[in-house]
């Protein structure tokens, strides 16, 4: 049974764009209060979008500026937007003061023309913290000065000074203007021209033409100026870019990218490379491009088939592709047309195979990065053997410290050195190194590498143990189809020690063992250089500054009959995605698409390779190396069976794990899962350090090798099979161990799990007969074809056979018995009401025995009362204050049909139509939030994470609390949170809400079936006589 879901990720961006809309509409509307419910739905439905953050950001500021502060923050960690710098400087100085304040100003007015807000912000900082004053440029190429100090104002650009304050002709080419008041700098000096003028951007080849997005990031609101540089004969073409019609997606928060597009004809006569740049110089990302060459290509093809497939005579002479260069007037050289992926490497000799084993470059292209590049060549030349080299081709670096540093390692002989005057880019780097390397073989690595002592030998030796390797690539925790532990993005970066490590357990389980790959990955790539001859270098004319060059080539080797390999036991760190920042996924889309032209079918060759995983089992060999060392730690160890679901079971294994690593004993979770192969299958996790990804075991074929590392354990806990293949009955079987079962809902006995029948509603638990009829009427939620008889005298047989079985409440354990007389179930409640904080509270301001019920009116207008709890009077006073507008119900949880969807939906419906005074809330989220909230009678909170509960329904002003289960719950963890906001709670009576409401007297409950209308007449009741106490 659902527990409720917000939806698709698609749905979910939609939700959250209506809320933006109408948190921003309520915003200029000054409804501060509305503003803010809208926009935290907004940021809890997409949580990463930049967008989402900082509009909750700006609407927190004036009554939560502690919560605003760090919304902003995230945003400028990640975001150089000037809005996020402005607005951290604003709730810095509400929470910290004028002196914290004045540092992200410093950056906003450094780093991006002024705003319209800007000004009295930085006036107000300036004056509070007793500054010298502060300075910036705006858009039009003014310069503003506010000198709060005394003294001269001396402004200088580029080192050299000018009189007065407005700047030289062509002062857009400069890098960095400094003011000062004497020999004070100013807040924002220096003001960074080369930064504001910086163009953000994207190009490729379109139709034969050229198109492409740009913006300046610091200055988004003039249209980026753009030049095109022919490499054939030095012509230039200006071209804006100005269509702002088409948004650009993933260019962060506030981005105002713009399109520019010339067809062929728009275009110079110049066939060649075209350089696209900004104002500075820069290339866009794509750039250089050539639209010319891919009528190259089907010229070449053309005048080949031509000469296959004669008309004629025999030509004395046949075309070179040198003709079609001449043709085409291209200076380029014309490459084979594009070829489909081959399924396997072709032939069995590699063309231009020569067998002899060379000595080794090492090639290091390197572009800025000081820190991380010293890294990486620090670890380079600790582990380099006597006959190997180091290349490092500096790609135009402009960080001082960095060219001084590889210029120090030159004269010392560690390294060969080679400079571009310019960035070229990756390709063109790697070529250079390449081409310096002569006749040996070549090492392409990241400069954002961290590699374990020997890896070079082992690459060496993989790559000549079978003549036709032509690529090797190690393991690492960022690389694309060769991660470890987990996918690509999803493993932390490691360190220097944690690279030793992995790659030390990598080689314990794989040693030399080779697995082919349908490409190589290029953040550390050993290519042999007879390959490397027959193949060609990386294509500099289609891939610009990089990202699915390497996947090119090692395609070409593949054509040509080379392998692809991947050394699984070796590992080397890599940091990852950080060339190009927050564009690199434009840049990736780009040169996607061109791999796919050139080579039809290379995206499901690659896919194919993913779905078939054929790397999962030398992964599981290096996480059963770490797990077994790992183990080493613990005492001994206990097994937890649970399902994949999240909700209330996934909270009370956690609390479980806790408890157990608390006392000593290794917690081993285990889950369901699939294997590539779509086998259904057992997940080994480890429940504190949950980084093992691969103990993945086939059910039935793996059950022996799962048993072997599972036995060590002394004892099995489970808490669901829900998901589980069958045979993992059998697997705690063979363990032999005592176990104990913990029962969180009812599937042991209904294949519905909830005892929710086809209508929607509890089942009333029938004889058996009707069971199996409402199974094969409306389906069954365990994944797996059984009837309800066999389930039952299965689970019969499991259940007696445990050490104990544990339930929450005494209402489950009656259901339980009723199903299986034979069991004493234990309880042990999740927790003790009567310690939570705030019952006191709401016993303290209830008002005594004055609330014996609540009016409610029935269906066919008769009144009855609403049954008390038996053991107390109903505590119904608020305990916080209640904000303008109608009072508020808060429901709590992933509302699902069993949670009361329908009962929900039909209350706010009934509110709307009555025209009642009562509103709802759900904080978490629901089955159909768009339809609960066309209601007008509900607002969904979205999401939250576990401990934000509480505070959450604090935030609501709520009056009462509302569980609306139409099904027996084994316990409700959302009534305990409830009542630790300090409210009471209506509920229906049935299952463990209603034994806790009767014990505890905090709330009220209503008959289940009860008609939305008198369910709104009760809530209504119960709040206006707490308001009267």
């Amino acid at each position: 049974m659902p527990a409720g879901d917000a939806g698709s990720g698609a749905s979910l961006t939609a939700l959250a764009r209506t809320a933006i809309n109408e948190g921003l509409a309520a915003l200029a509307a000054n409804r501060r209060e509305h503003a803010l419910r809208w926009l935290e739905r907004a940021h809890r439905l997409l949580p990463n979008d930049p967008n989402a953050t900082l509009s909750l950001a700006s609407a927190c500021l004036a009554q939560d500026p502690g919560r605003a502060e760090a919304l902003f923050a995230g945003i400028a960690a990640q975001y150089d937007v000037r809005q996020a710098w402005l607005g951290l400087a604003a709730a810095r100085l509400r929470v910290a003061g004028a002196d914290a304040a004045a540092e992200p100003l410093g950056v906003a007015l450094s780093r991006h023309v002024l705003g319209v807000e800007t000004a009295s912000l930085a006036q107000q900082i300036v004056s509070c913290r007793a500054l010298a004053g502060w300075c910036g440029l705006r858009s039009d190429g003014r310069l503003e000065v506010h000198a709060a100090a005394p003294g001269r104002v001396r402004v200088s650009l580029d080192g050299t000074a000018l009189r007065g304050l407005r700047l030289p002709g062509g002062w857009q080419h400069g890098s960095r203007i400094e003011v000062r008041v004497g020999d004070l700098p100013l807040l924002g000096s220096p003001i960074r021209i080369d930064v504001i003028r910086r163009v953000s951007g994207c190009v490729e080849v379109f139709q034969g033409g050229v198109r492409g997005w740009a913006w300046h990031p610091g200055d988004p609101g003039r249209p980026a100026e753009l030049t095109l540089s022919y490499a054939s004969g030095g012509l230039t073409q200006s071209v804006i870019a100005g269509d702002d019609t088409m948004p650009v997606p993933d260019t962060g928060p506030l981005a105002h990218a713009r399109w520019f597009t010339l067809a062929r004809a728009d275009l110079l006569d110049a066939p060649g490379p075209i350089h696209v740049r900004g104002p500075d110089g820069t290339d866009l990302l794509g750039s250089p491009l050539d639209p010319f060459a891919d009528q190259a290509l089907h010229v070449a093809a053309a005048l080949q088939l031509g000469q296959s497939y004669p008309a004629g005579p025999p030509r004395k002479r046949m075309i070179a592709a040198a003709d079609t260069a001449h043709i085409l007037g291209a200076s380029n050289t014309v490459l084979p047309a594009d070829c489909p992926a081959a399924a396997k490497p072709v032939g069995a000799d590699p063309v231009g195979a020569d067998r002899r084993r060379r000595a080794t470059v090492v090639v290091i292209p390197v572009h800025n990065g000081e820190t991380v590049a010293l890294d990486c060549l620090r670890s380079v030349l600790a582990s380099m053997p006597d006959d190997a080299r180091v290349l490092v081709v500096d790609d135009g670096s402009s960080e001082p410290g960095l060219v001084a540093a590889l210029d120090g390692l030159a004269r010392q002989g560690r390294i060969r050195l080679l400079r571009h005057a310019t960035a070229q880019g990756f390709p063109a780097s790697a070529n250079a190194g390449i081409r310096a390397a002569r006749d040996q073989d070549v090492v392409l690595l990241n400069s954002d590498t961290l590699v374990p002592p020997g890896w070079l030998q082992r690459l060496r030796d993989a790559a000549y143990a079978a003549h036709d390797i032509g690529t090797v690539t190690p393991l690492s925790n960022d690389a694309t189809i060769l991660s470890y532990p987990g996918v690509a993005g999803s493993n932390p970066v490691p360190d220097q020690g944690a690279t030793n490590r992995l790659d030390r357990m990598a080689e314990r389980a794989n040693g030399g063992t080779l697995a082919d790959i349908p490409v190589g990955v290029g953040f550390c790539l050993f290519l042999r250089r007879d390959c490397l001859t027959a193949v060609g270098s990386f294509r500099t004319d289609l891939f610009a500054q990089g990202y699915g060059e390497e996947n090119d080539l090692c395609l070409r080797a593949r054509m040509l009959g080379w392998r692809n390999v991947a050394l699984t036991g070796l590992f080397v760190g890599h940091m990852g995605g950080s060339s190009f920042g927050a564009d690199a996924a434009h840049l990736r889309a780009r040169n996607g698409r061109i791999l796919e032209q050139l080579h039809p079918g290379h995206q499901a060759l690659i896919d194919d390779f993913v779905t078939r995983d054929p790397l999962a089992e030398p992964r599981r060999r290096i996480d059963l190396a770490r797990w077994r060392e790992a183990g080493r730690a613990w005492r001994e160890s206990v097994i937890l069976v649970t399902h994949d679901e999240g909700g209330g079971v996934e909270a009370r294994v956690r609390q479980a794990v806790a408890a157990h690593a608390a006392s000593g004993r290794r917690p081993v979770v285990l889950r369901p899962a699939r294997t590539a192969q779509d086998e259904p299958a057992i997940a080994v996790r480890d429940g504190v350090a949950d980084d093992f990804h691969n103990l993945v075991f086939a059910m039935p074929r793996e059950q022996a090798a799962l048993l072997r590392l599972l036995r060590p354990a002394r004892a099995v806990e489970v808490h669901h099979f829900l998901q589980h293949p069958p045979a993992m009955y059998d697997v705690v079987a063979k363990l032999g161990l005592p176990y104990e079962v913990h029962i969180h809902d009812y599937a042991w006995f209904c294949p519905r799990v909830l005892l929710v029948g086809g209508h929607n509603r509890y089942c009333g638990e029938p004889d058996l007969h009707e069971c199996e009829a409402c199974v094969a009427d409306h389906g069954s939620f365990l994944h797996e074809e059984i009837s309800v008889a066999a389930l039952r005298q299965r689970s019969a047989a499991f259940l007696s056979g445990a050490h104990r079985v544990v339930v929450p409440s005494a209402d489950t354990a009656c259901r339980v018995q009723r199903h299986f007389p034979e069991l004493s179930p234990v309880l042990v409640p999740h927790e003790d009401d009567q310690d939570i904080p705030r019952l006191a509270s709401i016993r303290a301001d209830s008002v005594g025995g004055r609330h014996g019920g609540c009016r409610n009116v029935m269906a066919g207008g008769a009144s009855r009362r609403a049954r008390p709890t038996k053991s107390a009077p109903m505590r119904l006073a608020p305990v916080r204050p209640v904000g303008a507008g109608r009072p508020r119900v808060c429901v709590v949880g992933a509302i699902g049909v069993h949670k009361g969807y329908d009962v929900l939906l039909a209350c706010a419906r009934d509110a709307a139509r009555r025209g009642l005074d009562i509103e709802f809330v759900v904080v978490g989220h629901t089955i159909d939030d768009a339809r609960m909230m066309a209601t007008g009678r509900v607002f969904v909170t979205g999401r939250f994470a576990p401990g934000e509960a509480v505070d959450m329904i604090v935030a609501q002003q709520a009056r009462l609390g509302f569980v609306t289960s139409i099904a027996p719950e084994t316990w409700c963890l959302s009534l305990g949170d409830i009542w630790r906001a300090g409210l009471p709670v209506a509920a229906f009576d049935i299952g463990a809400p209603a034994e806790r409401l009767k014990k505890t007297g905090f709330g009220f409950l209503l008959p289940l079936g009860l008609s939305p209308g008198a369910i709104n007449n009760a809530l209504i009741a119960a709040i206006g006589t707490a308001g009267d106490g």
